[in-house]
C-alpha cells in the first residue's frame, strides 16, 4: 500500500496527462513510420584519398563510395580496381534492414607510423573482410576477417592489425553484410596504441557496467526471499535483464564461449519493458495514484510480447520493432514518475531520475536505430549502457527510499499497536488474577473432598495389609487379599485423578524418576482389572515382546495409571469377546541416547466408536455420546487424564476404531533404560526351577560356556542340548523337536546370524526346519546395542550378553514359557531337581560337593585369578570350568596368532571373541579386556595393531593359568 493514500479524484491530472503522452506516442508513431523505410545516408560523394594522421581518421564513409554486394569477389590486385568498380551497382544509403555492401576508401599515411587498426564499431555486423590495397598497383591485397561470426584479434571489438608504410596511399575495400543493423556501420582507422587504450578503457566500462547490473539483480533477490516483496524480484528481473542484453550485443557470450546466436540478441530488449513496467506498477501503487495510466501501461505488457517472435521470424525488422516498444516504454515509465511523485509518494523521485538518466541517451540513440537522424555519439552503445547502468542504481535508491518510508510508517503503526496491547494486556492480567483465585479455590475444595474420601479408604487398605502378614493366610485367601489391596490402592489413585486433572489443568503436576520392573508393573496393572474381566466372563490377555527392557527409569505410578486406565475403559465397553494388552518396542531406529521406545497397545471387541467422536475423545468431560454417562458411569476425565500423563512424559497418544468391530488405543512413551532396584532387588533362589520343562538347544563353541550354561538351563529344570556351530544347530533342529535356541553369534562354519536366517526362512535343502517361529535368543559376548539390533534383525528374538547373568536368564526363559503358553503349545512339567545327575554329565565328583561359600568383596586385580562363583554351581562345577579353560584358552590364543601371521583378519576376529566368552568368568579383567580391544582391531582389518598386543595377551593368559593350577593344585 503506498505511504500516502491518493487524492480522492484524478479526472484533471489524468486528462492532461492523456493529452500529453498522446502528442508522444503520436511523434514517435510517425519515427516509427519513417524508420521502417530503413534508409540513412552513409557516405558522402568519393574525392580525394583521406589523409592519415596521428588521430587516426573516424570514419572512412567521409571520403569513400558504397556499392550493393552481389557474388562478386575482390579484385586480385589494384590494376583491376577501375574494371572491377565499372561492374558495381553505386548506392548512397545502408538499409538497415539488412544486406551485403562494399565499401571504397583511400587513405595516405601522413605520418611515420606502421602499426595500425581498422576497426568496424557502432553495430553489430554479421561478417566483415577488408582487403588492403598497395601501395603498388600490382601488389597482392592483404585481406582481414572480422565481424560477429568471425574470431576476434581484440576481446569485444572487431578491430584488425595492419600495417601501412609512411608517405603510402592505400585503398581499402570493405565487404560488410548482415541480417539488420541497429544504426549504419562506421569504419575507422587508428594507431595499434591508441587502439588497446580504447579497447581496455571500453571493456573495463562495458565489464563493470554488467558486472553491478548482476550484483543489483542478485542482491535484490536475496531481498525478494527475505521479505517477498514483488517489487524487489521484478527490479532484479529488469536489471538481470538490461544486464544480459548488452553482454549479447557487447559479444560477451561469443568471445568468451564461443556461443553465436543472433537471433536471441533482441529478445533481452523486448522482455526490458515487461519487467520494468511490473516492477513500476508495484513500485509507484500505480493502480491506486492512477488508475488510468496503469491501464495504459498495460500496453508494454503486450506489445513486446506480440512482437517478440519477429526475432526467429523476421530478424530484420526486430531491431526496428524493439526500439518503437522501448520508446513507448520509457515514455510511459518516466510519464507514470511524474505523476505519482506530483502526487506525494517521494520514492517515485529517484524513479524519475533513473528514467531521466536512461532516456538522455537513448534519445540520443533510438532516433538513429530507426534511420531518423544520423549518430550523434561515437559508440553510441556503450554510453546507453552506461546509461542503464545509472538507471539501476538509482532505481535501487528508489526501493531503499520505499524500504525507509515503510520503516517509519511501521515505527508509527507499532507504537499505536503497543499502546492499544498494552491496554488489552491490562485487562487481561486483571482477568488472569481473577482466573487464578477461581482455580485456587476449586483445587483447595477437590484436595478437601479426596482427603474426606481417602480417609476412609486407607483404613481399607491397612487392615488388608495387616491380614496378609498373617502367616496362617494361605493360596486362594492370600491371593484374594492382594487383589483386594490392589484394587484399594488402584481406587485410591483413580480417586487422585481429578485433583491430578485440576494440578495439570495449572501446569503443578511433578513426574518421578524411578528405575521399576517393567514387566512386573504390566502384571500389576492387569492383575488390578483382572476381577473386572472375571466378572464379565471376559478373557484379559497380555503379549509382551521379549525384547523389552526389564528395567526402565520413568514415574511408574503414573505408567501404572495409564495402563489401568485404559484397561478399565476397554473392559467396561466390552460386554464379550476379549481385551488384549501388547507392550513392544516401537519399530522405530534406536533413539541413541538411552531411551527405548515402548508401544502400549489395549485392544478390544467392544461396540467401537463412530468417526465423528474420534477427534474430540480425549477431551474433557467426553465420552462416545450423553448416553454413555448414565449406562456406564464415569466422569468422561479418563482419556483426557492419559493423554495430558503422556504427553508429559515425553509420548504420544492416539485411537483407532471401528464400530461393531472394537477399539485399539495406543499409546508411546521414551523409557530411559534402567537398573533393577536396590530395594527390591529379586534374587533366585538357589535351586530356582521353572513351571514347564523346556527342549533347549544350545549352540555354543566354547567348551567353558557350554558347562556354564548347561548347568544353569539344567538346573532351571530344561533338558539342554549342547552342538558345537551354527551347522550343527541346523542338524538338530530338523531331526528334533526343540521349544527354544540359545545361539552363540560367533561361531567356526557357521554363525549365529547365518543360522538364524536359514531357521527363519525355514531351513535349505540340506537342513529343512519343521518350525521356524521357534525362539530364538542371542548368546553372545557383543554387549552394545548395535549388536542387539544387528541379532534382533537376523530374526532372534532377545538377546544375552557373556558371561551370563543367572537371574536374566531365568526371566528370559520365563518370558518364553509364557509365549508357548499363549500359542496353545502344552508344555510338560518340570522334574525335581537331580544335582547328582547334573554332575555326572560333566563328569563331576559328587563326594566333596558342598556350599559354595561367597568370598567377601575384594579388588580383583589383588587376589588370584579364579573363576567367578556363579549361583547353582558347586565348587566341582567351577573346578570343571577352570580345567576346561586351560584345556582351550591356549588352542584359542595359537589359533589367533597362526591367524594374524597369515593375514587372516576375520578368522583372528573369531578366535579372539572366543577367548573373549571364556576369559568373561575370570575374576580379572584384563584378560577379557585385551580379547575384546583385538578382536575389535581385526574386525576393522588393522592386523599390525593386532601383533603389538599378543606380547601382552600372552603375559595376561600366563597369569590367568598360573593362578587357575595353584588353585587347582591346592584345592586337589
Amino acid at each position: 500500500m503506498p505511504a500516502h493514500p491518493p487524492p480522492s479524484s484524478h479526472s484533471a491530472s489524468s486528462f492532461r496527462v492523456s493529452a500529453w503522452l498522446g502528442r508522444w506516442l503520436c511523434l514517435f508513431g510517425l519515427f516509427g513510420l519513417f524508420g521502417l523505410l530503413g534508409l540513412v545516408s552513409a557516405a558522402q560523394a568519393p574525392g580525394l584519398p583521406l589523409s592519415l594522421g596521428m588521430q587516426g581518421i573516424h570514419s572512412l564513409g567521409s571520403g569513400a563510395r558504397l556499392f550493393l554486394a552481389s557474388d562478386t569477389a575482390a579484385p586480385a590486385d589494384a590494376a583491376a580496381l577501375p574494371a572491377w568498380l565499372a561492374q558495381q551497382r553505386p548506392t548512397t544509403d545502408i538499409d538497415l534492414f539488412g544486406g551485403a555492401y562494399w565499401l571504397l576508401a583511400q587513405v595516405r599515411n601522413e605520418t611515420r607510423e606502421t602499426a595500425w587498426v581498422i576497426d568496424p564499431n557502432d553495430t553489430l555486423i554479421d561478417l566483415v573482410d577488408i582487403h588492403v590495397y598497395g601501395p603498388g598497383q600490382h601488389d597482392a591485397p592483404r585481406t582481414l576477417l572480422t565481424g560477429y561470426q568471425r574470431p576476434h584479434e581484440y576481446l569485444l571489438h572487431y578491430g584488425k592489425n595492419v600495417q601501412l608504410q609512411p608517405g603510402a596511399t592505400y585503398t581499402i575495400l570493405i565487404r560488410f553484410s548482415s541480417p539488420y543493423y541497429a544504426r549504419a556501420p562506421m569504419f575507422g582507422v587508428k594507431t595499434q596504441q591508441d587502439y588497446r587504450k580504447l579497447v581496455g578503457k571500453e571493456n573495463f566500462l562495458m565489464v563493470a557496467s554488467i558486472g553491478a547490473l548482476l550484483a543489483l539483480g542478485l542482491f535484490n533477490f536475496f531481498i525478494f526471499s527475505i521479505t517477498l516483496e514483488k517489487a524487489s524480484a521484478y527490479y532484479a528481473l529488469y536489471v538481470l535483464t538490461y544486464g544480459l542484453a548488452w553482454a549479447m550485443t557487447f559479444h560477451v557470450f561469443a568471445d568468451l564461449f564461443d556461443w553465436h546466436m543472433l537471433q536471441l540478441h533482441y529478445v533481452p530488449f523486448f522482455l526490458l519493458p515487461v519487467f520494468s513496467t511490473l516492477f513500476y506498477m508495484h513500485f509507484l501503487h500505480l493502480r491506486n495514484y492512477s488508475p488510468l495510466l496503469y491501464r495504459i501501461s498495460k500496453i508494454n505488457l503486450v506489445l513486446p510480447l506480440l512482437l517478440l517472435p519477429s526475432c526467429f521470424f523476421a530478424l530484420q525488422y526486430a531491431h526496428a520493432l524493439a526500439t518503437i516498444a522501448i520508446t513507448i516504454w520509457m515514455l510511459l515509465a518516466l510519464t507514470c514518475g511524474i505523476v505519482v511523485w506530483r502526487h506525494g509518494y517521494q520514492p517515485a523521485r529517484f524513479f524519475v531520475l533513473a528514467f531521466v538518466a536512461l532516456m538522455l541517451p537513448g534519445f540520443l540513440i533510438l532516433p538513429a536505430n530507426l534511420g531518423l537522424m544520423p549518430a550523434m555519439v561515437a559508440n553510441a552503445q556503450l554510453v546507453t549502457l552506461l546509461g542503464g547502468t545509472l538507471d539501476g542504481l538509482l532505481l535501487a535508491f528508489a526501493l531503499a527510499d520505499q524500504i525507509r518510508l515503510l520503516r517509519n510508517n511501521l515505527e508509527q503503526r507499532v507504537r499505536e499497536r503497543t499502546l492499544a496491547l498494552t491496554l488489552s494486556n491490562d485487562a487481561l492480567l486483571t482477568a488472569k488474577e481473577h482466573a487464578e483465585v477461581v482455580s485456587r479455590h476449586r483445587i483447595d475444595f477437590l484436595s478437601a473432598m479426596s482427603h474426606d474420601i481417602r480417609t476412609p479408604l486407607a483404613g481399607v487398605i491397612g487392615m488388608l495389609k495387616f491380614a496378609l502378614r498373617d502367616q496362617s493366610v494361605r493360596g486362594r485367601t492370600q491371593e484374594y487379599l492382594r487383589i483386594g489391596l490392589h484394587n484399594g490402592e488402584s481406587l485410591l489413585t483413580i480417586l487422585n485423578d481429578i485433583l491430578d486433572f485440576s494440578k495439570i489443568d495449572a501446569g503443578k503436576l511433578t513426574l518421578e524418576t524411578l528405575d521399576f520392573d517393567l514387566l512386573a508393573l504390566v502384571g500389576d496393572a492387569a492383575g488390578i482389572v483382572q476381577g473386572q474381566a472375571d466378572a464379565k466372563s471376559l478373557l484379559l490377555r497380555r503379549e509382551l515382546a521379549l525384547d523389552l527392557p526389564r528395567y526402565v527409569r520413568a514415574d511408574p505410578t503414573r505408567l501404572r495409571q495409564i495402563l489401568i486406565n485404559l484397561l478399565g475403559n476397554a473392559l467396561k465397553f466390552t460386554a464379550n469377546g476379549e481385551v488384549l494388552l501388547e507392550v513392544r518396542r516401537a519399530r522405530t531406529p534406536p533413539r541413541g541416547d538411552g531411551r527405548s521406545q515402548i508401544e502400549f497397545i489395549i485392544s478390544d471387541t467392544g461396540p467401537g466408536i463412530d468417526a465423528d467422536t474420534l477427534p474430540r475423545l480425549f477431551q474433557k468431560f467426553e465420552q462416545a455420546d450423553h448416553s454413555t454417562t448414565r449406562r456406564y458411569g464415569g466422569t468422561g476425565l479418563g482419556l483426557a487424564i492419559c493423554k495430558e500423563l503422556v504427553e508429559l512424559m515425553g509420548g504420544s497418544i492416539g485411537v483407532e476404531s471401528r464400530v461393531g468391530i472394537g477399539s485399539r488405543f495406543h499409546f508411546s512413551l521414551p523409557l530411559l533404560d534402567g537398573s533393577a532396584p536396590a530395594a527390591n532387588a529379586r534374587q533366585l533362589p538357589r535351586h530356582a526351577r521353572h513351571a514347564c520343562r523346556l527342549r533347549i538347544l544350545c549352540a555354543e563353541d566354547v567348551r567353558t560356556n557350554q558347562i556354564i550354561i548347561g548347568t544353569l538351563l539344567e538346573a532351571m529344570g530344561h533338558a539342554v542340548s549342547i552342538v558345537d556351530n551354527g551347522e550343527e544347530a541346523l542338524r538338530a533342529l530338523g531331526s528334533g523337536a526343540y521349544d527354544c535356541v540359545l545361539m552363540d553369534g560367533r561361531m567356526p562354519l557357521m554363525d549365529g546370524e547365518q543360522a538364524a536366517r536359514l531357521i527363519r526362512d525355514g531351513g535349505n535343502a540340506h537342513f529343512p526346519i519343521p518350525d521356524a517361529h521357534i525362539p530364538i535368543i542371542a548368546l553372545t559376548a557383543n554387549a552394545s546395542e548395535h549388536d542387539r539390533q544387528r541379532y534382533l534383525a537376523a530374526g532372534m528374538d532377545d538377546f544375552l550378553s557373556k558371561p551370563v547373568d543367572e537371574a536374566l536368564l531365568f526371566e528370559k526363559i520365563d518370558a518364553i514359557i509364557d509365549l508357548l503358553l499363549a500359542r496353545g503349545q502344552a508344555l510338560p512339567p518340570a522334574l525335581p531337581a537331580e544335582e547328582d545327575a547334573l554332575a555326572r554329565q560333566f563328569g563331576l565328583d559328587t563326594a566333596s560337593a558342598a556350599p559354595l561359600d561367597t568370598p567377601p568383596p575384594a579388588d580383583p586385580m589383588s587376589v588370584p585369578v579364579h573363576i567367578l562363583p556363579l549361583a547353582g554351581l558347586s565348587p566341582q562345577h567351577l573346578q570343571r570350568i577352570a580345567q576346561a579353560f586351560l584345556m582351550e584358552a591356549p588352542r584359542r590364543l595359537d589359533l589367533a596368532c597362526h591367524a594374524v601371521r597369515n593375514g587372516n583378519a576375520s578368522a583372528a576376529a573369531a578366535a579372539f571373541h572366543a577367548l573373549k566368552g571364556s576369559a568373561g568368568y575370570l575374576s580379572r579383567p584384563t584378560l577379557h579386556s585385551l580379547c575384546h580391544q583385538m578382536e575389535t582391531l581385526a574386525s576393522n582389518g588393522q592386523l599390525d595393531n593386532v601383533e603389538q598386543y599378543l606380547p601382552q595377551l600372552q603375559e595376561a593368559l600366563d597369569v590367568a593359568r598360573r593362578d587357575l593350577e595353584e588353585h587347582a593344585g591346592s584345592t586337589s
